[in-house]
């Protein structure tokens, strides 16, 4: 391939790959420091770059804009450089540990673009070798690789001293600029020094300059390592310079007319602003993802602070509560003397609202386990007729006080008994039972329990309580197994209860591989709630 040829590909590539890096640092944190020196950097290596290609490729036809151009490309050198060091000792977190030092780099910097750039002690003029371009230096080229040195030395040594004061993860990404710095000294001592001032071969002199997208590369990488970029973004920024590069082979090497050319190179325009707007979307989805996962993570957090309060708070309130209970027992049995019956009354409704305490801790308590999965299930064959009975019959005092009767239509055919946590389906059937009496302010409620037959066997038992109750609408019953819900009948009528209930008897139900489910055909038309339990083994 001939080195004019390779030169343009080479030129292409570095500004479409600065450009891409420049603006995928960028947007993944405008607001950061090292990211705005970086895109400043970036600027500064597409100037340098471009200005001497151009001036080597023009020098022959125009010696005096190729000049220019020089002086334009070495101006931006050292700023370059000045801008290499800013965000080197930002990366080793050392922007502000030496303030003094930092202002004369500044200085040293200006003062050198300065010369470089308006004076021709450094770029005295252009001469030819054969056809290469051949810069005739001046008498303070000594004095600007002095200078070029000092910043080089100071910046690897700083970048060397903040090194030991990271952590690993920061350790690494300094590692990607010190080889991205060493790639980039060493090239630029090499071709743009050694050959060309003492050796007097510039055949090569252009490969120092294209060193500057090692440092911006291993840089950019540093960052997105520190920043934990996401890959995506890199590979997607990858496979569009990748595409970028066949089509600039395309045009520079295979294409003939200039017609031809031009339309190419309006669509490979167009190729990079559709690839430039690509790898922003990419970062923008990846970054809300990020977001939702540390939104979800806090959540997280605050659930599980919010179990182990709850846990410990129920705990805590049992024992005292528990005390009570069996104290105002006590006193209405007689045990401190016979009571009057004025006393008798608010001792009894002192002893209702405990109960209802002691019902709410315990209620905190199961959502406490449920949701920490530390919830015991003892497992044992049970009849699932036996458990309504004994519900019925702890709620009798209460339907009796609200005028509702409760009937259990007991099935006269006999049912299996199944492996279940007596316990836990018998707070379910309660809860049901005691939600219907509450929200029926007259009427009757039915309890049954029948099999569910399939290819002759009995495969699952259904629990069902049906009221005469102000009935749900659908909205409601959506919302009925769900934390802390509470019907509008539960409102209307100010019942009580806080709305757990429900929620843990479907945590209980689904722990024996059973659903919970309730039908209403609106209000005023009652509610059915049923229990489907599957019939595990049989005796």
């Amino acid at each position: 391939m001939a080195l004019p040829l390779l030169n343009q590909i080479l030129v292409f590539l570095i500004d479409m790959g600065g450009v891409l890096l420049g603006v995928i640092v960028l947007l993944h944190n405008r607001k950061e420091r090292v990211n705005q020196l970086f895109a400043i950097a970036v600027v500064l290596m597409l100037v340098w770059v471009n200005f001497a290609y151009f001036a080597r490729v023009i020098g022959s036809s125009n010696p005096e804009l190729a000049l220019r151009f020089l002086h334009v490309a070495w101006f931006v050198t050292p700023a370059f450089f000045v801008f290499l060091y800013f965000l080197a000792i930002h990366l080793a977190g050392l922007p502000q540990k030496y303030p003094v030092l930092n202002t004369a780099v500044g200085a040293l910097g200006a003062g050198t673009a300065y010369v470089t750039g308006f004076t021709d002690l450094v770029v005295k003029d252009i001469g030819f070798i054969g056809e290469a371009v051949r810069i005739v230096y001046g008498q303070g080229m000594f004095g600007f690789l002095a200078v070029i040195t000092v910043f080089v030395g100071v910046t690897l040594f700083l970048v060397y001293h903040g090194y030991h004061h990271l952590g690993s993860a920061e350790k690494q990404s300094l590692q990607y600029v010190l080889i991205g710095l060493t790639i980039f000294y060493t090239a630029n001592l090499i071709f743009n020094i050694i050959l060309p001032v003492f050796l007097g071969i510039v055949r090569w002199y252009w490969l120092g300059d294209y060193s500057t997208i090692a440092v911006l590369g291993f840089t950019s990488l540093a960052i997105v390592k520190r920043d934990l970029f996401g890959i995506r973004v890199v590979l997607t920024a990858l496979l569009v310079i990748f595409i970028g590069f066949l089509f600039a082979i395309d045009i520079f090497a295979f294409t003939e007319t200039s017609l031809v050319k031009l339309a190419k190179a309006f669509v490979l325009m167009i190729f990079l602003y559709l690839g430039t707007l690509l790898v922003k979307s990419v970062h923008r989805e990846i970054m809300y993802r990020e977001q939702l996962q540390e939104a979800y993570k806090k959540l997280e957090e605050l659930d599980k602070t919010k179990s182990e309060f709850v846990s410990i708070a129920s705990h805590q309130l049992r024992t005292p509560l528990s005390a009570m209970k069996g104290y105002i027992s006590m006193i209405l049995e007689g045990s401190y003397g016979t009571l009057e019956t004025k006393q008798k009354k608010p001792l009894e409704s002192i002893s209702e609202s405990n109960e209802r305490l002691i019902r709410l801790v315990n209620d905190l308590l199961n959502v406490s386990r449920i949701e920490s999965g530390k919830i015991e299930m003892k497992w044992e064959q049970g009849s699932v007729k036996e458990i309504i009975k004994s519900v019925v019959e702890e709620l009798a005092i209460k339907t009796k006080e609200k005028n509702v009767e409760v009937v259990f239509e007991e099935s006269e055919s006999s049912l299996p008994l199944i492996r279940i946590d007596k316990e836990k389906i018998r707070n379910v059937v309660l809860n049901i039972v005691d939600n219907a009496i509450r929200y029926t302010p007259h009427g009757k409620i039915v309890l049954n329990v029948k099999g569910q037959m399939s290819n002759v066997k009995i495969r699952t038992l259904l629990i069902s309580v049906k009221d005469t109750g102000e009935g749900m609408t659908q909205e409601e019953i959506g919302k009925l197994f769900q934390t802390f819900s509470r019907g509008g009948a539960g409102m209307k009528f100010s019942t009580e209860g806080a709305g757990l209930g429900l929620y843990i008897a479907k945590k209980f139900v689904e722990m024996h591989r059973g659903r919970i489910w309730a039908e209403s055909a609106g209000k005023g038309q009652g509610s059915t709630f049923y229990v489907e339990l599957p019939v595990k083994q049989e005796i």
